[in-house]
């Protein structure tokens, strides 16, 4: 029960943050407006207020995003899915934002790759996670590059995703943690630490593998691997 105080404890103050810097803000708009609209000579100012709000709101939406995705993981519903497809429309999603954090995206796609028995959805969910994870560790250097990668294993079983960034990288004592819920090494007011937990929870549940790789100075490396025919399907065979 202590530690889901502590749990309730951060979620709470997470979210307390961005709505605590949207009502100043908003207190501050309101000042700022007239009856006639916007004084002459501050609407500069003004759109500066806005700009923030808008993304404290977006933050807070993350942050509440991860929480229901956490609470929600269910069995994945199956069907026939391409991964490669589900990189590219995941990438289309997150360029913009991408492009603002100065993150160049190199892809290599095999496009002999095998369609596999999965929930897409989920794998989109994935995808997402774990680039604009790669996305966030590059922040520190200004710029950065991510590379996601395709491919099938030898025997045609299992596909491979591999998302690599070239930020700082991870001591060991943190990279064996990355995966627990409510676990960050982002900055206070970041995230609650739910982002690659989720992820881990829906490679499991697709019968597949999540590894890292990462040192201090020589970025980070994610490989997710999936088998082809998922666990139900693989039962009717």
């Amino acid at each position: 029960l202590a530690s889901l105080g502590q749990l309730s404890a951060s979620v709470a103050h997470e979210i307390n943050n961005p709505l605590s810097g949207v009502l100043n803000l908003s207190m501050l708009m309101q000042r700022i407006l007239k009856d006639d609209g916007v004084p002459k000579g501050r609407e500069a100012e003004f759109r500066r207020y806005l700009d923030q709000v808008v993304a404290e709101t977006a933050r807070t939406g993350r942050i509440v995003s991860d929480l229901l995705a956490f609470s929600r993981r269910g069995s994945p519903v199956r069907s026939e899915a391409d991964l490669n497809a589900i990189v590219g429309r995941t990438l289309s999603l997150v360029s913009h934002k991408l492009k603002l954090m100065n993150v160049e995206v190199e892809c290599a796609l095999d496009a002999a790759l095998p369609h596999v028995e999965a929930d897409s959805s989920q794998l989109q969910q994935v995808v997402m996670n774990l680039v604009l994870n790669a996305g966030e560790a590059t922040r520190k250097k200004g710029t950065g590059q991510v590379r996601v990668s395709t491919r099938a294993t030898a025997l045609k079983k299992e596909v491979v995703l591999e998302v690599r960034d070239d930020g700082e990288g991870m001591p060991p004592e943190l990279k064996e943690r990355i995966f627990e819920p409510f676990f960050t090494t982002k900055d206070e007011g970041k995230g609650v630490g739910l982002g690659l937990a989720v992820v881990y929870g829906i490679v499991q549940a697709h019968g597949g593998d999540i590894e890292v790789e990462s040192a201090p100075g020589e970025g980070t490396l994610f490989r997710v691997t999936l088998p082809v025919r998922g666990e139900a399907a693989a039962a009717k065979a």
